[in-house]
């Protein structure tokens, strides 16, 4: 397993990707998927918006590109970075294909501030986010600038009168 300080320089990379695709109009959301080699995934980005796929979330797309690429069919062994606290399709999904841990920039109760509600997503897939968190699943992994993206996020929909 990657340490604490290799997984932050990972998250931080990923924070900064996900600058980036909102610079160019995307969503704030960057999912990579991780063992103790380091990256398994790209850098996947929540495209909804680009591709009309209500399941193209960053996280779903991170554990896809991770299992095609490396023609798998679970990823026991694994760590999800997400730079926002997933929602619970994107547990949910990580969860049924075996990975082992979550780590998150930033918790659900910020991305509600931004306008990112998940909150209710959980308990349809049979899920209780406090579990997850009190089970040793999910962890909050703080970094500089992890708020960045949803702040421009949030900037550029306010210009656009949104």
């Amino acid at each position: 397993m990657l340490n604490r300080n290799q997984l932050e320089m990972i998250m931080e990379e990923a924070v900064e990707k996900s600058i980036e695709h909102v610079d160019h109009g995307g969503l704030p959301f960057v999912g990579v998927i991780v063992n103790d080699q380091g990256a398994l995934s790209e850098f996947s980005f929540n495209r909804v918006q680009e591709t009309g796929d209500p399941q193209a979330h960053a996280e779903v797309e991170a554990v896809r590109d991770a299992l095609s690429s490396l023609g798998l069919k679970t990823l026991s062994g694994t760590t999800l970075l997400a730079t926002g606290e997933p929602c619970g399709m994107c547990f949910r999904f990580a969860l049924d294909h075996e990975v082992d841990q979550v780590y998150v920039a930033i918790n659900g109760e910020t991305t509600a501030r931004y306008g990112f509600d998940g909150s209710t997503s959980y308990a349809p897939f049979d899920l209780n986010l406090e579990h997850l968190y009190a089970t040793g699943y999910a962890h909050s992994l703080p970094v500089d600038r992890g708020e960045e993206p949803f702040i421009r996020y949030t900037q550029m929909r306010e210009q656009r009168g949104q």
